[in-house]
């Protein structure tokens, strides 16, 4: 089977060289691995980008591992009027935001393009179905988890510092405060910025506290194995979300880390991570949460999902669609 991946092939280029795991590339590197003939071509915001590159490799399927609307309407557009015979199947990360109106219909319409949507949180699954933007029958939560091949990998220690490496919507206020109060060592690892946040303040804000060492990054995949590094030998991986950010299932990534590298983990309970995921780790709100988490943290054991488990869950779909095998 041909299948081209529409997305980021930077990424691509990272994994290539084992510098990430494959799940960045949402069961791409999987399909691959499984025999598949994978077509890695860029995402590009113009109108028929997508329409030249079928009409080029006459792929079987399109995959795109990050569902943007506004990049793909062409193709969803002719997908959805059955002009565009190719099944595509994508990711939707975030459920869109307008849920009625005139621009509601037009991402309905665009949405039914797809033959499958895959969510990263069962709960953005069922909003996007609640609110009429897809029917259930074409949509599944197939587990996203860490790329167990690449953690196998890494050699891991248990040091005396607590890890966060993330960089979107994080509360690094709380999580100085929790530590200030702690005393505990703290090491945060962030890119300069991300998504309109610049977080080079935290380095003035710290250099008073010899307990916390900030590193300021280039936003960039090629950093992450300096995180990597950084998190192997961490004795726990922290994520401090902002509270008013709540809206999707942001955190899954550092999860994924947790579960990868087997580290225990203090996380901002979020609504949009599954209960039974983060029953093993340290679900915190208030700051008082986040101190006594930090002084007693609950270890962690090995994780039930990998990547390999999520692209046999996705499988079965790409065959119905392009084999018509059940």
């Amino acid at each position: 089977m041909k299948i081209l991946y529409i997305g980021s092939q930077d990424t691509h280029e990272q994994y290539v060289r084992g510098l990430v795991p494959s799940h960045w590339l949402y069961g791409a590197v999987e399909m691959e691995r499984d025999g598949h003939d994978v077509v890695w071509e860029q995402e590009r915001g113009e109108l028929l980008h997508d329409w030249g590159l079928i009409r080029r490799y006459r792929p079987d399927l399109v995959f795109v591992p990050n569902l943007n609307l506004h990049n793909h309407l062409c193709l969803l557009a002719l997908a959805a009027l059955g002009i565009c015979k190719v099944p595509v199947m994508a990711w939707l990360h975030h459920e869109p935001k307008v849920k009625t109106g005139l621009k509601a219909w037009f991402y309905r319409f665009l949405l039914s393009g797809c033959k499958h949507i895959f969510f990263l949180s069962e709960k953005t699954m069922e909003e996007t179905i609640t609110h009429g933007l897809a029917k259930r029958c074409c949509c599944s939560e197939p587990g996203w988890g860490p790329d167990m091949v690449f953690y196998d990998k890494v050699k891991t220690t248990e040091g005396d510092c607590f890890v966060s490496t993330g960089k979107e919507n994080r509360d690094f206020n709380i999580l100085i405060e929790a530590f200030q109060q702690t005393k505990a060592q703290l090491v945060i690892m962030t890119a300069k910025t991300h998504g309109g946040s610049n977080h080079e303040w935290l380095q003035e804000r710290c250099k008073e506290m010899p307990n916390i060492k900030v590193i300021i990054t280039e936003n960039s995949g090629d950093v992450y194995p300096q995180m990597l590094q950084e998190m192997a030998r961490a004795k726990a991986l922290v994520c401090p979300l902002r509270k008013e950010k709540l809206n999707y299932c942001v955190g899954l990534s550092t999860i994924a880390d947790a579960e990868g590298l087997g580290k225990p983990l203090i996380i901002t309970r979020n609504p949009y991570h599954s209960a039974q995921r983060i029953e093993d780790f340290n679900t915190v709100e208030t700051l008082e949460e986040w101190v006594e988490a930090i002084k007693n943290t609950k270890k962690t054991h090995p994780s039930p999902l990998s990547m390999k488990q999520c692209w046999e869950k996705m499988k079965p779909f790409l065959l119905t669609h392009v084999t018509g095998e059940q």
